[in-house]
């Protein structure tokens, strides 16, 4: 049995573990077909939010978010006005798209776009005044020790629920050749991995 120190990200307020003095890159998936992360949460490699250092990341954040905000309104009104683009999703893959800019958009396109722009910035809002009361509760709180115990056996995936309509892929953000060696099956109760289990229990 080894040992695991974990505490919480000071951007996205899970317990994650720790590698040396900053978190383990943590809230990423790995869709099919698709070579690498994504979606990484911003307080990868940075000190807990026990620390001073992890303290002033969290407020940084609010700052940005606040930012952000004001700059997606900006936009909004350029986007109505025409001296901005319209932006959309472009599909690769399951789980996987990219952002393109719209062709020949239509004043009804442009006003859904500025909406939804605006939303945004009602939301980045609300999260930075979630951070901003985070920190001005902080406290000092070091990391705990946990013990890990290493897993017996295969890691069996879920391929049931959603995934089963997609060609019996697993449902977590395991690798993917997991995905093709036989691990995945459709009977939930055959299931070892957690991570597919807790997907699971979302869709049910």
């Amino acid at each position: 049995m080894n040992t695991q120190l974990r505490a919480t990200c000071p951007a996205c307020f899970a317990v994650q573990a720790l590698r040396g003095d900053t978190l383990v890159q943590h809230g990423y998936r790995r869709p099919q077909h698709w070579q690498q992360n994504v979606g990484t949460c911003a307080g990868t490699g940075r000190a807990h939010f026990g620390t001073d250092a992890g303290r002033d990341t969290t407020a940084t954040f609010a700052v940005q978010l606040r930012e952000q905000a004001v700059a997606a309104e900006a936009r909004a009104v350029d986007v109505l006005t025409g001296a901005a683009d319209v932006m959309t999703t472009k599909r690769v893959s399951v789980g996987v798209s990219f952002a393109v800019i719209k062709d020949t958009p239509t004043d009804r396109d442009r006003a859904q776009y500025a909406a939804s722009l605006r939303h945004t910035a009602v939301a980045m809002r609300q999260q930075a005044n979630a951070l901003e009361t985070k920190v001005a509760q902080w406290v000092a709180v070091a990391p705990v020790t946990l013990t890990v115990v290493k897993a017996k056996g295969p890691l069996v995936h879920w391929a049931g629920g959603y995934w089963a309509s997609r060609g019996g892929r697993k449902a977590c953000a395991a690798s993917f050749m997991n995905a093709t060696t036989g691990y995945g099956v459709k009977d939930l109760s055959r299931v070892t991995c957690e991570k597919c289990k807790s997907v699971a229990a979302r869709q049910q």
